[in-house]
C-alpha cells in the first residue's frame, strides 16, 4: 500500500500479552511514543498503537494490542489473539509467579494463533 495515510508495504499485528502490572502498557507506549512511563494505569480491555518501521527499504505497519493482565479480562481480551503475527509475552522480574504464569499465556497464544505465530518472552 503506497500513498496518503496508508504509506507502508507490509502491515502485521502483534499481542503483548501477561499477567496484571508486569509492564505491558509501558513498553507499548514506549515502542509507539517513544517515551518512557514509570507507571501506566492497569489496562481494562485492551488499548492499541501503532509504529511504522523500516526494514530492507520496505516500510511496515505494525499493528500492537496490549491487553489486560486480570482474569476477569481474559474472555474479552482472547477476542484479539486471532490474527497476530506474534505474541510478546511480558513478566516481572522481581515477581516470580510472573514467570511461573508465562505457561499459561504460552497456551492461550498457541491454542488462539495460527501455527506460525511466533511467541516471544520480554523481561
Amino acid at each position: 500500500m503506497s500513498g496518503g495515510p496508508y504509506n507502508y508495504s507490509y502491515i502485521f499485528k502483534y499481542i503483548i500479552i501477561g499477567d496484571m502490572g508486569v509492564g505491558k502498557s509501558c513498553l507499548l507506549h514506549q515502542f509507539t511514543e517513544k517515551k518512557f512511563m514509570a507507571d501506566c494505569p492497569h489496562t481494562i480491555g485492551v488499548e492499541f498503537g501503532t509504529r511504522i518501521i523500516e526494514v530492507c527499504g520496505q516500510k511496515i505497519k505494525l499493528q500492537i494490542w496490549d491487553t489486560a493482565g486480570q482474569e476477569r479480562f481474559r474472555a474479552v481480551t482472547r477476542s484479539y489473539y486471532r490474527g497476530a503475527a506474534g505474541a510478546l509475552m511480558v513478566y516481572d522480574i522481581t515477581r516470580r509467579s510472573t514467570y511461573n504464569h508465562l505457561s499459561s499465556w504460552l497456551t492461550d497464544a498457541r491454542n488462539l494463533t495460527n501455527p506460525n505465530t511466533v511467541c516471544f518472552i520480554f523481561k
